[in-house]
């Protein structure tokens, strides 16, 4: 049966509050977000819990993801189960046949579904054109596409990335208006699109397609934009190209998709003609926290796998359960998977909660802390099992196959992460201009140099009146002071920054790389201060190791951005950049590893 539940109208939301991690970089925490979002009221989400029920009982019962892995194909009546369970319209409105659930419900409702890579990345491409339609969709294009993509009838596939790099310019893909006949020629090809599961044997693709144009009576530069196009498989000159054959999730069809000389009607483009990117922020979003889900399902299915055979073997009469170095790993991996979840949980309620909030950051943070911190729990593994855990077809084998492959799947992660500190720094950079400004010109501005030598605070013991332990239980008090001296270290790394560099700051990749960890790691901490805190003030079972799982993220947590900020305030010449680069120009002269053999004689 199909899921019956319904969504507060976007009327019922909240007045948008100031963005969360964006104000991390100006050393400003917003208190009130401390008390974790509770979008979903108790009715609702005992609805959800028995909604979720058959869903678990079918992805556990019903599919086996090592068969669809090994025999590259989705069988039929798995696709037609997905279909009759509604989780093609699980986030359609209600009044276009679908479900209409919010975020948090639906990205609740689709954790089952980690246990299928296969189906979940399928569906997850599905689900961001959905996402795409119901925030910037005219209402004509609503009503044309949402009921079919409801029913399955039509599948939703991204086709954005491509297989060369464009050189010169934005995308190889074009896009051309033709004034005489008020059409746009779409030319190009796009790769890795993922074209399934197919709810119908007749179903096909509506691809969602990013190319480059131009502006009119603009010249040079200036004039290239993107332009984004819902683009129906049968139209003509669209053909399905060769087959990726990726390392994991190899039940699905992911495909090169060609477009030649595509006639496309005005009523084609989503959002505007030549504003593209103001679409993009919508599809980067639902990407980003769609991803995280999928590699949370993952990493819970990865701890419950390794404990269990932690707990059922041993090696020389000793219970691997009772290792230290074991209990290392599984302490680890479920603190980082605790993380995760408060963090998509998070930014799924101030998504639902308010009115069109910034959230950017926070789901580009929540993507690259989930992926990594997947792939870096499918490699323990390897550690903890052995050659046992790579033999073709275990599921820890596909486990791992599948996070590289959600790893890698669209954006890279060194992308990810010069976007999340050139987000921060661009909010940094309106406010706190009149500081840098004073510290990049100091003989015009004595006082204020002289003020920053006479203040107390530095990175080592930095001072902050945040008075975060007055919004948490006060057994949280430590990791509450944990995530003020962080925030206030990443403050500081930012105004030095903006002043050492100013502008020029976007072409020192290796301390935003820096900027980019601090900030994860501190909405990290935040997001799971925030949830242990309400765990235990409610009384949730064992809310109590809850306490001491958030103890520890932030314990870590405030270490890890200590010496993070610590390399960024002693210089390339002490951190030991300067070093690498050098080394990397030879690297690139030599084209290659450049030392001779150790045993090589010069005379």
């Amino acid at each position: 049966a199909g899921i019956s539940l319904s969504t507060t109208p976007d009327v019922g939301k909240l007045r948008a509050r100031l963005p969360l991690v964006k104000n991390f970089f100006v050393g400003v925490v917003d208190n009130e977000m401390l008390g974790y979002p509770e979008v979903v009221q108790r009715e609702e989400m005992s609805r959800i819990e028995n909604e979720k029920l058959p869903l678990t009982n079918f992805f556990t019962d019903q599919v086996e993801n090592a068969i669809i892995d090994r025999t590259r194909q989705i069988p039929a009546e798995v696709v037609d189960s997905v279909r009759q369970l509604g989780l093609y319209g699980l986030n359609v409105p209600a009044e276009f046949e679908g479900k209409g659930l919010g975020w948090t419900a639906s990205l609740m409702l689709t954790e089952p579904e980690s246990r299928c890579t296969n189906v979940a990345l399928g569906l997850l491409s599905h689900r961001i054109i959905v996402d795409i339609l119901k925030d910037v969709g005219t209402a004509e294009q609503q009503q044309r596409f949402l009921p079919t993509l409801a029913n399955g009838s039509q599948v939703g596939v991204e086709a954005i990335f491509e297989y060369d790099m464009a050189e010169n310019e934005l995308f190889n893909t074009t896009a051309e208006y033709i004034v005489e006949t008020n059409e746009w020629l779409l030319s190009g090809n796009k790769a890795f699109a993922i074209a399934g599961p197919f709810a119908t044997t007749n179903a096909t693709p509506l691809f969602l397609v990013i190319a480059q144009t131009r502006r009119a009576n603009v010249k040079g530069d200036a004039s290239r934009s993107t332009t984004i196009f819902l683009v129906d498989s049968n139209t003509a000159g669209v053909k399905l190209g060769e087959q990726h054959l990726t390392i994991g999730c190899r039940g699905l069809d992911i495909r090169r998709v060609e477009f030649d000389q595509v006639r496309l009607s005005p009523s084609c483009i989503v959002g505007a003609a030549n504003e593209g990117n103001e679409v993009a922020e919508v599809l980067l979003r639902s990407n980003r926290l769609r991803s995280a889900m999928l590699g949370l399902g993952m990493a819970k299915q990865l701890v419950n796998d390794l404990t269990s055979y932690c707990i059922d073997n041993q090696q020389c009469n000793v219970p691997l359960k009772d290792m230290e170095m074991l209990q290392m790993h599984l302490s680890k991996a479920s603190c980082a998977t605790y993380a995760i979840e408060s963090m998509i949980y998070m930014t799924a309620g101030i998504l639902d909660e308010f009115a069109t909030p910034d959230v950017a950051l926070e789901a580009a943070i929540t993507k690259y802390y989930s992926l990594t911190q997947l792939f870096k729990i499918a490699g323990k593994s390897m550690d903890i099992i052995g050659p046992k855990s790579l033999i073709s077809g275990q599921e820890t084998e596909v486990l791992f196959r599948d996070s590289a492959q959600l790893y890698t799947q669209g954006e890279s992660m060194d992308t990810l992460r010069l976007y999340i500190a050139l987000a921060g720094l661009q909010h940094a950079g309106g406010v706190l201009q009149d500081t840098v400004r004073m510290q990049r010109n100091p003989l015009f501005h004595p006082g204020h140099i002289l003020g920053k030598f006479l203040q107390s605070s530095n990175i080592d013991n930095p001072k902050t009146k945040m008075r975060l332990n007055e919004n948490v239980h006060p057994s949280l008090e430590p990791a509450a002071q944990s995530v003020e001296q962080s925030v206030a270290r990443l403050q500081m790394c930012v105004e030095l920054l903006l002043t050492r560099y100013g502008a020029a700051v976007v072409e020192k990749h290796h301390d935003m790389q820096r900027l980019a960890e601090i900030a994860t790691t501190i909405y990290a901490m935040f997001a799971s201060l925030a949830r242990a805190s309400r765990s235990y003030c409610i009384g949730l079972q064992l809310a109590d190791y809850e306490l001491v799982m958030a103890s520890a993220v932030c314990t870590h947590g405030r270490k890890k951005v200590h010496t993070l900020c610590t390399e960024i305030f002693n210089g390339q010449y002490v951190n030991n950049d300067s070093n690498l680069q050098r080394l990397a120009k030879q690297v690139i002269k030599s084209k290659g590893y450049f030392p001779v053999h150790p045993l090589t004689f010069n005379f």
